[in-house]
């Protein structure tokens, strides 16, 4: 019986030009969307390549310097893109994609493409994460919210339950009838991962088939849940035309307006610093506590005079057998990160509470809770870019003390008259990131992952107890 009940709707579907046109629009923007986004990200990982050769080359040939000078020159840290960022690109054009590691300062990334988009596209991506997120669930509701409303309508639903239909049967006949329509987005889907498999990866993100399935598997619960919440509100209206109503509605509120509102509540709430603000604070709170001219930052710096000079057990600075200016540069950078570890924190802390905030949105949202677990596999959410913020970071401490401690052990009573050649600068190594695991990446978003599941039962609930309701309201009437 489920089977003759699915194949009766499949017919009327392809009978509806409405649903045909909805479908083939929405296919075509799918792919459409997939090309855009290879592209894009086919072109940034060009660029990306080319300016990584650049600033090796660049660093490798500088000639006699100071280490120092260098690490004030210094090099670039370049967040690579992985293949199923060609998918959902999250927040990578937002957040930036370079970062400067120069000496005594902790920079934000640069390179932010948002800067250079319109209007429309700070609203709205043309991604295929974006098209299935938007709307493959309208297309689920357009199918099923005259599930039952227009069999009530027409007179028919009695005709099928004295046909010895059971409220199951029926439910299950329709949503899968619904369910298989809307898996003809699939091309789509498909021409976004073989875009993405005949993409370059930069980076390899680990257990990359796993994070593939579960993208997958999210958007097919996500689409689950708007073709089960269509079916229990056609069957707990009279007119199906109440229920087109009600479900556009929501949909409109909980796909475009509540992701939206809540990413500007948050922001509201748990405001970051400006960057004007956040830059003066760094550098402020890192340098004149250290090098001013404070009775503090004076006897930090003679306190470090007098513990090296015991270290080496001389009387002055000249009769130490490393170059005291090296030292104190080092010295200096290692009381900067303290700094740069707690302002940091701190900005982190605001872009989270902003990201919790938003997720208790997720309740009215499921949009909001997909979105977070699509961009987290993908690798292009938040955490993937503070990752990449932090690993970055880290270079920079190394790096900036490889070139110090060539100037300590090398430079003498030269001071900043020493200077390293090519020779030097060509045994320096290159940034190499290494992505978080997917068990990290999980940790990060299991309550997404569970508000969406909820979501999902809850429509089931919805759909399979409206269509038992409406089986028993039709015998009573």
């Amino acid at each position: 019986m489920i089977k003759a009940i699915l194949w009766k709707e499949l017919l009327q579907y392809r009978r509806d030009g409405r649903i045909v046109a909805v479908l083939f629009i929405t296919l075509t923007l799918g792919i459409a969307a997939a090309l855009n986004s290879w592209s894009s990200v086919q072109n940034m990982q060009r660029e990306r390549l080319a300016a990584i050769k650049t600033d090796r080359t660049i660093w490798d040939n500088q000639g006699k310097k100071n280490p120092h000078t260098a690490a004030h020159f210094s090099r670039y840290a370049f967040q690579p893109t992985s293949s199923l960022s060609v998918f959902d690109p999250g927040l990578g054009d937002y957040m930036g994609s370079a970062i400067w590691l120069e000496a005594h300062y902790r920079d934000p990334a640069t390179l932010r493409n948002i800067e250079d988009a319109v209007e429309i596209q700070r609203f709205a991506r043309l991604t295929p994460a974006w098209i299935l997120q938007v709307f493959a669930p309208l297309l689920a509701i357009l199918l099923a919210f005259a599930g039952i409303a227009s069999e009530r309508e027409r007179g028919t639903l009695r005709q099928v339950m004295s046909s010895g239909v059971s409220p199951k049967q029926l439910f299950l006949g329709k949503g899968i009838a619904a369910l298989c329509v809307v898996a003809l987005l699939a091309p789509s889907v498909v021409a976004a991962v073989v875009l993405s498999v005949s993409t370059h990866d930069e980076i390899e993100l680990p257990s990359a088939d796993v994070r593939l399935f579960g993208i997958v598997a999210s958007y097919a619960i996500y689409i689950a849940a708007f073709t089960f919440a269509a079916i229990g509100i056609s069957a707990r209206v009279s007119k199906s035309k109440t229920a087109l109503i009600a479900l556009v509605g929501f949909w409109a509120v909980a796909v475009i307006f509540m992701p939206r509102l809540a990413t500007d509540i948050g922001s509201n709430i748990s405001p970051a610093p400006q960057a004007a603000e956040f830059s003066a604070k760094l550098s402020s709170e890192s340098s004149s506590p250290f090098w001013g001219g404070s009775d503090e930052a004076i006897a930090r710096r003679e306190q470090i005079e007098a513990d090296v000079l015991r270290q080496y057990g001389v009387d002055t600075i000249e009769d130490l057998p490393i170059n005291y200016d090296g030292y104190l540069l080092q010295e200096s950078e290692e009381f900067a990160n303290g700094v740069f570890d707690r302002i940091y924190d701190e900005l982190w802390g605001a872009y989270e509470t902003q990201a919790d905030i938003v997720r208790v949105f997720s309740i009215v949202s499921p949009t909001i809770a997909l979105g977070n677990i699509s961009s987290a596999l993908a690798g292009s959410d938040l955490h993937a870019h503070r990752h990449f913020a932090d690993s970055a970071e880290m270079f920079r401490r190394d790096f900036v003390r490889l070139l110090n401690e060539e100037m300590i052990e090398q430079g003498g009573k030269d001071g900043y008259a020493y200077m390293a050649d090519n020779d030097f600068w060509q045994q320096n190594p290159d940034f190499d990131y290494q992505p978080p695991t997917l068990s990290d990446v999980v940790s990060k978003i299991w309550m997404d992952m569970v508000i969406l599941l909820l979501w999902a039962f809850i429509a089931y609930q919805l759909a399979f107890r409206g269509v038992r309701h409406s089986f028993k309201q039709e015998a009573m009437a």
